[in-house]
C-alpha cells in the first residue's frame, strides 16, 4: 500500500466518525505514529512511496491503534498530548481545557494593549492549561497572574509555565495562582493594580461537539439556562481588580454577545466593544475601567 492510499482510506473513516477536518487529521496523526513533522508526512503523501519504505511496522500499528482512538472523538490533542495554541506547544490532557483557535485573537488584543503600558500587570482568570497568559508573555513584558482552580488543570498550567518560560519577552513573568476565580477576594493585594484582567472563562449551555465532553466540565459550563450565570459573576471581580484605564477582555458565545455588552455597561466599564474571532463570529467583548 501507498502512503495516498492509507491517508485517502484513514481521511474516509475519520469523516464517517464525524471527524470535520477527516484529511488532515488522518495526516497529522500518520505524522504523530511516525514520530515526525507534519512536513515530513505531507512530503511522504506527495511523493507517494510504499508505507513500508517510510514506516515501521510498529509506528504503522501505532497509526492504526490512534486512527481508531480519535474515530471515538477522543481530542488529537489529547492523543497527541500536545494542542498548539498561536506561537505556543501546550502539554494538555484529560482534565484540563483543550484551548481552541479562535481564543488566539485575544491575547494578540491583550499584547497589542499592554505593550503601550509601563511595567503592566494581569490577570488570566480561568486559565486552564494557561494558554493566554503564557502567550502575553511571550509577546511583550507583562507581569501575568494566572489563576486555575481545579488540580489537574493547575498542573498543567505549572506544568506549562516552567516549560515555556525560556521564550518568554525580557522581563516577563508568569505566576500560577490556584484559586476561586469567583471568591469575593480574589487576589486582595492586587485590588485596582491591574493593567488587564483577561479570562476565557465556562459559557456554553450545551455540548454540541463530542469532542467537548473530553474536557471538564468545569470548564465549560456557565450554568443558567444560557450560560451566562458565570460571567455574570465573574464581572465584577474583573472590575475590582483593574486600575482606572485598565482592560477586561471576555470570551463567550456569539449568541451572548448582547447580554455581554449590556453586563459590561451596567457594571461601569467604557468603551465597550464586541470583537470578532478569526471566523468573522462574535467571541469577545472588552471594555475599559473609567470614572463616570
Amino acid at each position: 500500500m501507498r502512503v495516498s492510499d492509507l491517508l485517502r482510506a484513514s481521511s474516509s473513516y475519520l469523516k464517517q466518525a464525524g471527524v470535520e477536518w477527516s484529511e488532515s487529521e488522518s495526516l497529522k496523526i500518520f505524522a504523530l505514529a511516525c514520530q515526525r513533522s507534519e512536513g515530513e508526512a505531507r512530503i511522504w503523501q506527495v511523493m507517494d512511496p510504499q508505507v513500508s519504505q517510510v514506516a515501521k511496522r510498529e509506528e504503522i500499528s501505532r497509526f492504526k491503534f490512534l486512527l481508531e482512538r480519535r474515530g471515538k472523538r477522543i481530542p488529537l490533542q489529547h492523543l497527541a498530548k500536545a494542542a498548539p495554541f498561536a506561537s505556543l506547544d501546550l502539554e494538555v490532557g484529560r482534565g484540563v481545557f483543550v484551548p481552541r483557535p479562535e481564543t488566539e485573537v485575544m491575547p494578540q488584543i491583550v499584547s497589542d494593549f499592554l505593550s503601550k503600558r509601563p511595567r503592566p500587570r494581569m490577570a488570566d482568570l480561568c486559565a486552564g492549561s494557561g494558554a493566554v497568559g503564557l502567550q502575553v508573555c511571550r509577546s511583550c513584558r507583562v507581569q501575568c497572574f494566572s489563576v486555575e482552580k481545579m488540580p489537574i488543570a493547575f498542573r498543567y498550567l505549572q506544568k506549562n509555565i516552567a516549560k515555556l518560560r525560556k521564550g518568554f519577552f525580557p522581563g516577563s513573568r508568569c505566576i500560577a495562582v490556584r484559586a476561586d476565580v469567583l471568591h469575593p477576594s480574589l487576589l486582595p493585594s492586587l485590588t485596582s493594580a491591574l493593567d488587564c484582567v483577561a479570562s476565557n472563562p465556562p459559557y456554553l449551555s450545551g455540548v454540541f461537539q463530542p469532542e467537548a465532553s473530553f474536557d471538564p466540565p468545569e470548564a465549560l459550563f456557565g450554568g443558567g439556562e444560557n450560560g451566562m450565570k458565570f460571567i455574570s459573576r465573574l464581572l465584577p471581580v474583573c472590575y475590582r481588580l483593574l486600575k482606572m484605564g485598565g482592560l477586561c477582555i471576555i470570551e463567550h458565545e456569539s449568541g451572548q454577545s448582547e447580554e455581554v455588552f449590556s453586563l459590561f455597561s451596567r457594571i461601569g466599564f467604557k468603551g465597550v466593544k464586541t470583537v470578532k474571532d478569526l471566523s468573522g463570529r462574535d467571541r469577545f467583548t472588552q471594555g475599559v475601567k473609567w470614572r463616570i
